[in-house]
């Protein structure tokens, strides 16, 4: 009888569950959520049409054709030409003495007259800066040059001119006693004005230093192109 009662009583719990549990999944079969509202999609920004303006800065941007490019390159203006410099003036030899300035003795070509020149006086298109025993700064167009004395010695070798019959046949005679006085009573004095009051010497002169002629008093001092000569007024 106890195993009859509790067999019972295990059925009827059993089914107690099955409908409880078949209850639950009715509810959950035909019970339903109530739906959410769910806010729309934000519209796109509205695009504005194509135009061939627009890809301007494309086309001036393009690595591969520069040349595309609307800013025009102008090129540079070219520097003037340089005006050539003119021949140097030629030196034939340093005047160096006491408290005189240095003088250099200048012709502005080859075979022209020449005279001395001291630091700022002009020769041609020259304009003598400052000279020394080797040289000479000489200033043109608002460039300085310096040149060495010895570059600007003329050293082309003088052209011999034939003399004619009559005037070597006279040379070759045997001197007249007349043209022996006459050399022999050469003036010896001043020579051409080198400036400064200076005045050169005389080729063939032979009167010692000191020899004063005209008031003027000859002085012969060592250069390094040998013994120099000048005549420079008499104190």
């Amino acid at each position: 009888m106890a195993l009859l009662v509790l067999a019972g009583l295990l059925g009827w719990q059993v089914r107690r569950e099955w409908i409880d549990s078949h209850a639950r999944v009715q509810a959950l079969l035909h019970g339903g959520l109530a739906p959410s509202q769910v806010p729309g999609l934000t519209p796109l920004d509205k695009v504005d049409p194509l135009t061939a303006a627009a890809y301007a800065e494309v086309a001036t941007k393009n690595l591969f054709s520069p040349d595309r490019n609307p800013n025009v390159i102008v090129d540079p203006p070219k520097p003037a030409p340089e005006k050539p410099v003119p021949p140097f003036p030629v030196a034939h030899g340093v005047m160096l003495w006491g408290d005189f300035p240095p003088t250099i003795v200048l012709s502005e070509k080859a075979g022209g007259p020449q005279r001395g020149y001291k630091a700022g006086e002009s020769i041609g298109q020259w304009t003598l800066v400052s000279v020394d025993s080797s040289f000479v700064d000489l200033k043109w167009d608002g460039k300085e040059f310096k040149k060495r004395i010895d570059e600007l010695i003329d050293r082309h070798p003088v052209a011999e001119v034939a003399a004619p019959p009559a005037a070597a046949a006279k040379a070759a005679a045997p001197p007249a006693p007349a043209a022996e006085s006459l050399s022999s009573n050469s003036k010896s004095g001043p020579g051409i004005d080198v400036g400064g009051g200076l005045r050169g010497c005389v080729s063939g002169d032979t009167s010692p230093s000191g020899t004063v002629v005209d008031g003027m008093k000859k002085v012969v001092t060592p250069t390094p192109f040998g013994s120099g000569c000048r005549w420079e007024p008499a104190k």
